[in-house]
């Protein structure tokens, strides 16, 4: 292994410093260690715009506490350390660190398993090293160092002798800093309106709106202001109470307000709020592991951009509970939809299954496996078990039974009960099954009835146009009767589709199953399987008859 070359660093957070030197050097960062080279201490004042260098004695200037108040004195430092990979440690302190609600008085709790040769060194020596390893950790938690440390040098020296008299062999407390505790007439006090709201409305995740207050903090009212180890004035501008909000909030979505008394946290745009440890948010994705029917106003507009993500790992439990009604942009759910639940989404995936007692309407479909009743454009389905489809387009991997409506219609594995009405196609690679129903019938689709009565009301109210503009405006009869024509047009592609439509089974049947195409006058053409290969099913016309192939069975024309 190379050897890691030593770096000068200059910086007020060490932690972040040491952590980039470590990954830098590819090296686990309880190898690494740092010596401090040089600290620069800088002051600000009531009297000051902005922090200068403070070289003096502290002492000399702010023997007072009052003084410290007064002057509303900060101070911050920064660091030059040598980050380094040291070969052996001559002292590494086991320690604990208890900084109390303010951090004014942080102490320092030795443990007596910490390791100090001390007995190869004289006590000055001894102590001298116990200084600058209790600076390094003071600076390394940003407590500052060399000021109002008194107290602390004492207790040092005091624990130098105790250590050579043989004593350590229980913990001990070493004082860091003598701040000022402050003096609180009325505590600060956190609000979590959001709580408040998933309370009182029994759910389990809550939606806002845009500039809904998320978090209040009503700040604490100071009998008497204090300073404490970080150089910090605690008063009602400190913005580091320990009563605040300590959970980082995600800026893309949530601000702040703030006045003299309170800060309230607000949201950026209408969402749903997450709340861990690590971030507060809000976004248009709900992740969650169930959805019971006290969600069922979840959100009412499908346009409402939001995303609801469901996830059950218990396979014995629905992740969409009973009587559930959900409305959303996108839906994706991990697990099961449980009875007499309705879903509307235009994206919706469900990985799990879907009860038979429940409905699903989305304009994109993606199902697992489907028992329930499903009206979409797009459906794509690894397993239909006995569930009803209604769609433009239809994908299906394997088919327990069940009934499908579309124009288009594709699907893997057949194997046996199944009633497919399309329009336009319907194509099957295996039918291992029997008494299964392949018809061709636009009129057995409920959408496409309801396409043709719509534009047949269209053709109506432009015959009405048209009559008006014969006798108002002439300009306007060519492009009404071309309206016309073609809406007329759209609905004879539709009564003809049996003509062009095709019914193709990849590979041979094996028993008995229904081939229909019926025809605009309802006359139908019906053929009965055989266990046998078979060409693509299709209408072929002529002057005098209409004849199924390829099995020549045919209809004649009067």
């Amino acid at each position: 292994m190379s050897d890691i070359k030593n770096t000068i660093i200059k910086t007020k957070d060490i932690k972040k410093s040491m952590a980039t030197f470590a990954s830098d050097n590819f090296i686990p960062l309880n190898e690494c260690d740092f010596e401090i080279q040089k600290t620069a201490t800088y002051i600000k004042t009531s009297f000051d715009d902005e922090f200068r260098l403070f070289n003096e004695n502290i002492n000399e200037h702010y023997k007072e506490e009052q003084a410290i108040i007064n002057q509303h004195v900060e101070f911050k430092q920064i660091h030059t350390i040598m980050a380094i990979q040291p070969i052996e440690m001559e002292m590494k302190l086991n320690y604990s660190l208890e900084m109390g609600e303010f951090e004014c008085n942080p102490k320092l709790v030795l443990h007596p398993d910490s390791h100090i040769l001390y007995k190869t060194h004289k006590p000055k020596e001894t102590f001298r090293l116990l200084l600058q390893e209790v600076n390094k950790i003071k600076a390394k938690n940003g407590i500052l160092i060399n000021l109002f440390d008194e107290k602390m040098i004492r207790n040092l020296k005091a624990f130098t002798k105790y250590l050579y008299e043989g004593k350590f062999i229980k913990r001990v407390r070493i004082p860091l800093f003598e701040g000022i505790e402050p003096e609180i007439t009325k505590a600060g006090k956190l609000i979590l309106w959001f709580k408040h709201k998933e309370s009182q409305q029994k759910h389990q995740i809550t939606e806002v709106e845009k500039d809904e207050v998320l978090v209040e903090y009503k700040k604490p009212i100071y009998g008497k202001s204090g300073f404490n180890s970080h150089g910090k004035q605690l008063d009602k501008d400190y913005l580091h109470n320990s009563d605040d909000l300590q959970t980082p909030i995600d800026e893309k979505s949530i601000y702040i307000e703030e006045s003299d008394d309170k800060k309230l946290y607000k949201s950026k745009a209408k969402g749903f709020v997450h709340f861990s440890e690590t971030k507060l948010s809000v976004d248009n994705k709900v992740k969650m592991a169930k959805i019971s029917r006290v969600e069922s106003s979840l959100a009412k507009e499908e346009d409402n951009n939001i995303e609801v993500h469901i996830s059950q790992n218990d396979t014995t439990k629905d992740s969409i509970g009973e009587g559930v009604e959900l409305t959303s942009e996108t839906i994706h759910v991990n697990g099961h939809i449980g009875a007499n639940s309705i879903l509307e989404a235009i994206n919706m995936q469900i990985d799990g299954a879907t009860h038979k007692d429940s409905m699903q309407f989305a304009r994109v479909a993606k199902i697992n496996r489907h028992k329930g009743t499903l009206r979409c454009h797009d459906a794509k389905i690894a397993l239909l078990e006995g569930g009803t489809v209604h769609a433009t387009n239809v994908e299906i991997e394997s088919c327990l039974g069940g009934v499908i409506y579309a124009q288009n219609v594709k699907i893997g594995h057949v194997k046996s009960n199944l009633k497919v009405y399309a329009s336009e196609s319907i194509t099957i690679r295996l039918v291992s099954g029997e008494d299964n129903i392949f018809k061709i019938n636009y009129k057995d689709i409920p959408i496409l009835n309801s396409k043709v009565d719509l534009i047949k009301e269209d053709i109506e109210e432009l015959r009405f146009s048209l009559e008006e503009a014969h006798r108002h405006n002439k300009s306007e009869v060519e492009r009404i009767q071309e309206q016309i024509k073609k809406f007329k047009s759209e609905i004879d592609s539709i009564k003809n589709s049996a003509s062009r439509a095709t019914i193709s089974i990849e590979k041979p049947l094996k028993g008995l199953n229904s081939i229909i195409f019926t025809l605009d006058n309802d006359e139908e053409l019906v053929y009965k399987t055989d266990a046998q290969s078979y060409e693509p099913f299709y209408l072929e016309v002529s002057e005098e008859k209409i004849t199924l192939q390829p099995v020549k069975k045919s209809i004649f024309l009067s």
